[in-house]
């Protein structure tokens, strides 16, 4: 479970460090602090970096510290076994005590997504820029992963519009090339994961060449070529392709 806790000395080192300092400070015996009193110096310490931390970590999230100690206590309970990387917003409105309480994490998600969506597509842009300055004859492949990006994709314009995540092979599978090819003429937007690449970009480039992908389209991140991997689990295998699901 990770809750971004800021690191903290522990108490006994903490303490121990106090005194230390104190013993070589020092010299005249009346004006050393006591054993205690350095404890509850360090007491202090420790008790005001847990409630900068706490108050930092809320407000990250547009949370009150209250919804963050919620936060922290379903986490140390049953939902931080069942949905351990959940992030704070979520887990308060999926355990949500009323509908009110429920609706109003859903429209805080809402406006924090929107938010990180707007800032993502702003270094996007830069990334995409930076591209065609550097390797303006080159498509772009995606890094080698399965992790999808977003359900959606959200234009410059602001329009919202569902993509498709197609898996292909570019040996001995022409039925990949078809539907990679009938989908590019219906103006579909899609993640493309070719998983016979053995991470070599070139591979996807020549077969994305071969197709006709537009390298404008891929350019503007309307499709995307990412190395991919077989997932057997879900039936993405060498000799099912293509799968295509909606985002």
């Amino acid at each position: 479970m990770t809750l971004m806790q800021r690191a903290v000395l522990p108490f006994a080192t903490l303490a121990m460090t106090l005194l230390g300092s104190q013993a070589h400070a020092v010299a005249a015996p009346e004006s050393r602090l006591d054993a205690s009193a350095v404890i509850q110096e360090a007491q202090r310490i420790l008790e005001s970096e847990r409630t900068r931390t706490r108050t930092e970590q809320s407000e990250a999230w547009r949370l009150t510290e209250r919804d963050w100690d919620r936060y922290v206590s379903l986490m140390e309970g049953p939902r931080g076994i069942w949905s351990p990387n959940l992030d704070p917003i979520t887990a308060l409105g999926v355990e949500a005590r009323s509908a009110e309480e429920r609706r109003r994490y859903a429209e805080l998600l809402v406006e924090v997504e929107r938010a990180r969506t707007e800032r993502e597509l702003a270094f996007q842009r830069a990334y995409d820029e930076a591209w065609q300055l550097l390797y303006p004859d080159e498509m772009p492949v995606d890094e080698f992963t399965l992790r999808p990006r977003s359900a959606f994709h959200f234009t410059d314009e602001g329009a919202l519009q569902a993509r498709l995540t197609v898996y292909v092979a570019v040996e001995e599978c022409e039925r990949c090339d078809g539907t990679v090819s009938e989908l590019m003429a219906q103006g579909t937007q899609m993640d493309i994961f070719v998983l016979d690449s053995d991470g070599d970009d070139a591979v996807i480039r020549d077969w994305a060449r071969r197709v006709g992908v537009p390298a404008d389209r891929v350019r503007a991140r309307d499709i995307t070529l990412n190395h991919g991997q077989p997932d057997p689990e879900r039936g993405i295998a060498a000799g099912s392709l293509p799968q295509v699901y909606p985002r």
